[in-house]
C-alpha cells in the first residue's frame, strides 16, 4: 500500500488529473517537497485534479527503496489508481514528476498508454532517451543554474526526442526555492492545454513560453 493524497475540483462532470511523483526517497524526498506542492497548486487553479504519493518506504508506504527500478510499478500503481477514481476522466489523465520522480515517470511512460501529457522538472539526463520513447505531449523544466544542466542547455537539450519540448527558467537551481509560482503557472498551463482543450500539439517559441 502507498499512502497518497488525491484532491477533486467540485464539478458537475468527470474532471482531469494527473499523477505527481516525487524527488530522490533517500534525500529527504515526499509528498510534502515544494516543487510537488506548486506542481498541485497550479493544478488546483486550473480545475484539474491530483494525486500525488509516497514512494515505497518513504512516509506510511510500505516497502523499500527500490532503486528507480521497483517505483515504476508505483507510478504505473498511482495512474491505475486515479483513473478508477469517481469523477476521474479516465481518458484526461497525466503525469508529473520532479528529479528522481521525473527519472521515473519518464522510465514508466512507454508502459503508460493512457497518459496524454506529461511534465518533468529537473530530470537527471544523461543519455538521449529514444525518439519512441515519449508518444505523448510532453515538457520539461530546468533552471539555467541546475547542476543536470552544468555541461551546458544544449548537450542537456540533446538528451529529448524533441529539444524544443525544453523550458529553460534563468535565475533557479535544482530546488526551485522563489520559483514554485513559475511551476505552478507552468502546470496548470501545459495540462489545460492537453487535457482539458481538444488534443493540441504544443510548441515552444524560442524564448520558452508554450505555444499552441
Amino acid at each position: 500500500m502507498l499512502e497518497g493524497e488525491l484532491w477533486l475540483p467540485e464539478a458537475a462532470d468527470a474532471v482531469p488529473g494527473v499523477v505527481i511523483a516525487h524527488p530522490h526517497p533517500q534525500r529527504g524526498g515526499s509528498t510534502q517537497n515544494n516543487v510537488v506542492a506548486a506542481l498541485g497548486e497550479g493544478l488546483s487553479t486550473a480545475g484539474i485534479a491530483w494525486l500525488r504519493f509516497n514512494f515505497r518506504g518513504v512516509g506510511a508506504s510500505e516497502g523499500r527503496y527500490g532503486d528507480g527500478v521497483d517505483e515504476r510499478l508505483d507510478v504505473l500503481g498511482a495512474l491505475a489508481f486515479l483513473a478508477e477514481q469517481p469523477g476521474i476522466a479516465a481518458d484526461r489523465i497525466g503525469l508529473a514528476g520532479y528529479s528522481f520522480g521525473a527519472r521515473v515517470c519518464l522510465s514508466a511512460i512507454g508502459e503508460a498508454p493512457q497518459v496524454r501529457g506529461l511534465l518533468c522538472v529537473a530530470p537527471p539526463l544523461r543519455e538521449p532517451l529514444e525518439p519512441a520513447s515519449i508518444a505523448c505531449p510532453y515538457l520539461v523544466l530546468v533552471g539555467d543554474r541546475d547542476g543536470n544542466a552544468a555541461d551546458g542547455v544544449e548537450r542537456y537539450a540533446a538528451c529529448l526526442p524533441d529539444p524544443d519540448r525544453l523550458q529553460v527558467v534563468p535565475g533557479t537551481d535544482h530546488f526551485w526555492w522563489g520559483f514554485e509560482s513559475v511551476l505552478a503557472d507552468a502546470a496548470g498551463q501545459f495540462f489545460a492545454k492537453v487535457l482539458v482543450s481538444p488534443p493540441l500539439t504544443l510548441t515552444l517559441s524560442p524564448e520558452g513560453r508554450g505555444d499552441s
